[in-house]
């Protein structure tokens, strides 16, 4: 079984498949709303950032579930609610091709 079967990925591929930090800001993209779904994680770990291809907020392991409620109008991001590590709470994004529904 190869690598990506696994979900096994080094730290590059990691932040190329969860959208990478380009470091210039929010960028354009829109979500619409979904009926409320629980996902799970598929990747050995998996960043969730605070917009597509923005800055990480947190990394998510294999098996952890999140509760999404929204999709990027491209199909390519999951949008759910979290807790901020910086203080509070926020709409998080999560790549949604390293995810499965739970």
């Amino acid at each position: 079984m190869s690598e990506m079967e696994n979900n096994k990925i080094n730290e590059q591929q990691l932040d190329n498949v969860a959208g990478g930090n380009d470091g210039r800001g929010e960028g354009t993209f829109s979500a619409y709303d979904i009926t409320p779904r629980w996902i799970r994680i598929t990747a050995s770990e998996l960043n969730a950032r605070y917009w597509p291809n923005g800055r990480i907020a947190k990394t998510y392991k294999r098996g952890d579930r999140l509760k999404v409620d929204g999709i990027t109008t491209d199909g390519k991001w999951y949008r759910f609610w979290m807790y901020d590590p910086e203080g509070g709470e926020c709409n998080g994004y999560i790549f949604k091709a390293y995810t499965e529904l739970d």
